[in-house]
């Protein structure tokens, strides 16, 4: 069977509720964790619905729900966004073999745990000749519990695209690749430009 590739922002986004995959908008830390479980309800009604599911068929026999860290709202954090007007492009590979080229959108300079960090921010060129913004950036990255706890293959985060030069990154709504759940999903793996050394317990965790 042919590997199926996902054009990052057709498919990166399961947009059954108001906001984005990779962003909620909340008021407080109060709002911000009623809002992430009830995205997270959404999710896991939606793959329980063949036509909607990146499940296997086997898989969503017995399937309940996906897999999450405890919600914490000190992984939501603040980054100043570099943008970067060049067109400049990066080829990400993927799991399946194939090579996918994404604009480099920038670079977001954030603090975790006391230390500091950078990830390439990167945008599709569908996106990019459309003036979409919402669900427009993307960032895939690993950390220090990749190939533990969470995926080997790293997690990924959508993002909408700023008004200003503040990016704003929730770490609870990192979620898995598809080809996790699904080997003829193929999923663009995360550059070793973004390879957090620090371990981002938030998000989604490793399915089985």
């Amino acid at each position: 069977m042919n590997k199926i590739f996902f054009s990052s922002f057709l498919i990166l986004i399961i947009n059954q509720t108001s906001y984005s995959q990779g962003f909620i908008y909340a008021n407080n830390q109060e709002e911000h964790h009623t809002k992430v479980i009830d995205w997270r309800k959404q999710k896991d009604a939606n793959y329980k619905v063949k036509d909607k599911t990146m499940l296997t068929e086997e898989l969503m026999k017995d399937f309940e729900s996906l897999k999450y860290y405890e919600i914490d709202y000190t992984y939501r954090v603040n980054g100043s966004l570099i943008r970067f007007d060049d067109g400049r492009t990066f080829s990400i590979n993927t799991t399946g073999g194939g090579v996918y080229e994404y604009l480099i959108y920038g670079k977001v300079f954030f603090e975790l745990k006391g230390k500091s960090f950078a990830l390439n921010v990167y945008q599709g060129k569908r996106a990019a000749k459309s003036g979409q913004k919402k669900g427009a950036l993307f960032i895939p990255f690993t950390d220090l519990t990749s190939g533990g706890l969470t995926y080997g293959g790293g997690r990924y985060l959508v993002l909408d695209v700023p008004d200003d030069g503040i990016l704003v990154i929730d770490f609870n709504m990192a979620y898995n690749p598809y080809c996790v759940y699904n080997p003829d999903h193929s999923c663009p793996i995360p550059p070793k430009e973004n390879d957090l050394n620090v371990m981002v317990d938030a998000g989604e965790l490793m399915y089985y």
